[in-house]
């Protein structure tokens, strides 16, 4: 059997994806038409060719007009289940799909509404593609003051969707550590909730030290600076702390030179426990069965090097014990 054809039937599952950034330009050129914004392209094809960008802030600047179609229930639940579609075409099983509630707040969606269409999109995308979808709603550091607790109390309140296993701390890393954010995390974790934040993606192990020490994480979602600072890769090989790695999003955002010289080898050859994801397959047009040829083309991965990505993933996520008990049924089934 060929290795794309023994990748896609790889049972998968994916910890690092957000929802914003799974809008394929169908889907976002169809919101946008039942809203009628202006995106400035008329085709999905013409669209595409604006999914370009120099650096974060440029990735930043596009991320956010997307929001702009997201405005209501329904468009929550069909973005949904459009990434469920995807996740389900590469057999991927459990996700853990990344979503930002106060960026939606601040531009006047209500937060039933949000609500009520992530919970309707992971229903549909059980029912109709057989996904299960777990929720992490993610801090934005530059747009949520550490001190409104925002985030947090809305995931603790009556009107915040089902499903939710984490809390995440995402945006812009550069000049918003995160240490002031301590207090949100330890709301969410007395009430249950994983640590999930960003950290050591675009600044050093200064980050992921802080989210550790200071939100207690349970994951790095990145954390590819660690390699700096041989200390904390002891540290994070002997807990086994998960990384959330993302090669093609780091090549886009100019954090590697190309997916090569990507850090993804050195990672797993330190002993690290590595998954791959594609955080924002959209906007860096990849998949995750994509990130699973980079790692075998590119990096040395075996098909038992990828197969035991897939355990490392499904062991470091927060998927109910009757999926786990399932997908880890499928994965001993896999030949190498």
């Amino acid at each position: 059997m060929g290795i794309d054809t023994w990748i896609g039937r790889l049972p998968k599952v994916e910890l690092h994806v957000h929802l914003e950034g799974s809008l394929r330009p169908a889907t976002l050129l169809s919101l946008a038409r039942r809203h009628g914004v202006d995106l400035g392209a008329e085709s999905a094809e013409e669209l595409e060719g604006l999914y370009r960008f120099e650096d974060f802030g440029d990735f930043a600047r596009l991320f956010l007009a997307g929001l702009d179609v997201l405005r209501g229930a329904a468009d929550f639940a069909d973005a949904t289940v459009a990434l469920a579609a995807e996740l389900a075409a590469q057999n991927v099983r459990y996700a853990e799909v990344t979503t930002t509630p106060v960026q939606h707040h601040r531009r006047g969606v209500a937060l039933e509404e949000y609500a009520a269409g992530l919970d309707e999109g992971r229903r549909r995308a059980r029912d109709e593609h057989g996904v299960e979808i777990g929720w992490i709603c993610d801090i934005s550091r530059e747009s949520e003051a550490p001190d409104s607790h925002f985030t947090v109390d809305f995931l603790l309140g009556r009107t915040a969707p089902g499903g939710v296993v984490g809390l995440g701390l995402g945006g812009v890393e550069e000049g918003f550590p995160p240490e002031p954010f301590a207090s949100s995390f330890a709301k969410a974790r007395a009430a249950g909730l994983a640590s999930l934040p960003h950290a050591g993606e675009t600044v050093g192990p200064e980050s992921i030290w802080g989210a550790l020490r200071s939100l207690k994480a349970d994951r790095i979602g990145h954390g590819i600076r660690c390699l700096d600072d041989p200390a904390l890769v002891a540290h994070l090989a002997e807990r086994r702390i998960p990384l959330e790695v993302a090669p093609t999003s780091n090549v886009a955002l100019k954090l590697a030179k190309d997916p090569r010289s990507h850090v993804l080898g050195e990672l797993a050859r330190a002993g690290l426990a590595v998954t791959l994801n594609t955080d924002d397959p959209a906007y860096f047009q990849t998949t995750l069965n994509d990130e699973l040829r980079i790692a075998h083309d590119l990096h040395g991965f075996t098909r038992r090097a990828l197969l035991d990505v897939q355990a490392t993933a499904l062991d470091a996520s927060y998927a109910p014990a009757a999926t786990k008990t399932a997908v880890r049924r499928e994965l001993g089934n896999v030949r190498p």
